[in-house]
């Protein structure tokens, strides 16, 4: 999802596999969408849109590849990321059979069952889903797992509990959650914001973030993010997401 309906335009988010969007406009061969997920607006290329099911299932594995064949050592025809949705045919013990839109036509693929969970479903622990993406690389207006910032680690992870959030650090600190007094001990699960920047506790002591200093998904300390921070950009808020 572009800025301009220009290929070489800035990136403002990512839309993922099986999100639907709401058309608002058009040029050429781009449109100017709106992504339900999180009402982001951007243009999008119409080559990359089509109509497909309403989905019944998301990804909650970091990736996960759809196969040609029930069988592991079968072409891949694709990959989902993480939060990437589809709409499951059949199921078995193993797999879920779903339908792709590639080459201008539908397929039939085969993803991992224990890799998808039902739309409705919740994951207790998101900040282990969050914890998956250690290493990620980091890409401004990112969303995908294979690289992304930091509003997306906590939009995409906290997905996986069953909310969707806003898709900026500073629409998501003005969610109704607990605010956490600084003098109180930091627990998993509550969520640091500065400006500009967003982090999540993975216990007392580390955090967990997208960041430009390490360009990755890094955990470390958060008393060492807040020395690189300095006075100029103090802690803003924290929230128990918990």
């Amino acid at each position: 999802m572009k800025s301009n309906p220009i290929a070489t335009s800035c990136l403002e988010t990512e839309c993922l596999f099986g999100e639907e969007v709401k058309v608002l406009d058009e040029k050429l061969e781009w449109y100017f969408c709106e992504l339900s997920t999180d009402k982001y607006k951007g243009w999008i290329e119409k080559k990359n849109l089509s109509n497909m099911e309403p989905y019944t299932h998301r990804v909650i594995a970091k990736r996960t590849h759809i196969y040609q064949q029930k069988n592991i050592k079968s072409n891949s025809l694709h990959y989902l990321p993480l939060g990437g949705q589809v709409s499951v045919k059949n199921i078995d013990e193993r797999w879920a059979e779903i339908n792709i839109y590639q080459d201008r036509i539908f397929k039939t693929g085969y993803v991992l069952f224990k890799n998808i969970i039902e739309k409705d479903s919740k994951v207790k622990d998101w900040v282990g889903i969050a914890e998956q993406l250690i290493g990620t690389p980091y890409l401004w207006g990112g969303r995908d797992s294979i690289a992304l910032d930091c509003s997306a680690l906590l939009q995409l992870s906290y997905q996986a509990y069953g909310e969707n959030i806003p898709r900026n650090s500073i629409d998501q600190s003005l969610l109704n959650k607990k605010i956490i007094k600084k003098k109180e001990i930091l627990k998993r699960g509550f969520v640091v914001f500065w400006k500009g920047h967003v982090g999540i506790m993975v216990d007392e002591t580390y955090c967990l973030h997208a960041n430009a200093f390490h360009m990755e998904v890094s955990k470390e300390p958060l008393k060492n993010i807040l020395e690189r921070m300095g006075k100029n950009n103090p802690i803003l808020k924290i929230m128990n997401f918990n």
